[in-house]
């Protein structure tokens, strides 16, 4: 029996290796339970312009030569305006040649992604199974104001399915977020965990930690974590 397979999505200004280097706590922990971590690159190769926020010339040249100016979308501030075509399609395009995958674990921008994958995966790579599991980082949605609910939000209608779990999905969604994320505030991480919430509560943990924007290689934070997946992917 082969060994089981996570999938790996980095964050934005990140890639595939760095990402591994990142979340080596988590990764050696799962290596050494015998579960396989593949990670692999973003779609979208970043220019100075593209950023949110101001880098100064020696910054970006370093970024671009590490090759970390790679993200899975471009960022907007205004949901209806992302396109995740590309992204949904290079991610499907891997579990189809590489597959089938146990579960899918995402950082940020990469956490998005993962949700979306989870809830379409049987549409998106036609005899795939569910997920066994889904490790969301730092996670969060697509989200406007919601017209009917002053200072609420609601998934942003152009997502709306995307965000929408599977009807009874066997996943175990597991959300790590931190307190002093700055990047992604927790109540977004917990907006996102709570979707799966009402639809599934038997099937989502959330792990918070002190730190911020990261995800944490502590083994007293992590091990419950490798734990939650390990009973996942080696149940029938």
């Amino acid at each position: 029996m082969s060994a089981p397979k996570l999938l790996f999505l980095h964050g934005f200004l990140q890639n595939g290796k760095v990402f591994s280097e990142k979340s080596s706590g988590i990764r050696k922990l799962l290596k050494k339970a015998n579960v396989q971590c593949d990670y692999i690159d973003g779609p979208t190769t970043l220019e100075r312009k593209d950023l949110p926020f101001e880098m100064d010339d020696e910054k970006w040249q370093a970024t671009v030569d590490a090759q970390l100016n790679k993200s899975w979308f471009f960022h907007s501030d205004i949901s209806k305006e992302l396109d995740l075509t590309t992204a949904i399609q290079t991610v499907s395009d891997h579990i189809k040649a590489n597959g089938p995958y146990d579960g899918i674990v995402g950082f940020s921008q990469g956490a998005a992604v993962a949700a979306i994958i989870t809830n379409r995966i049987t549409q998106l790579v036609p005899d795939h199974p569910p997920f066994k599991v889904s490790l969301i980082f730092s996670g969060y949605s697509f989200t406007e104001p919601d017209p009917e609910h002053e200072g609420q939000l609601r998934i942003t209608e152009k997502f709306k399915q995307d965000f929408t779990p599977a009807p009874e999905s066997p996943t175990k969604m597991l959300f790590v977020y931190g307190a002093s994320d700055q990047a992604v505030p927790a109540t977004r991480s917990k907006y996102l965990q709570e979707i799966y919430a009402s639809s599934s509560p038997e099937n989502v943990k959330a792990f918070e930690h002190p730190g911020g924007h990261m995800v944490p290689n502590k083994k007293d934070i992590i091990r419950p974590i490798v734990d939650e997946i390990c009973s996942a992917v080696q149940s029938q």
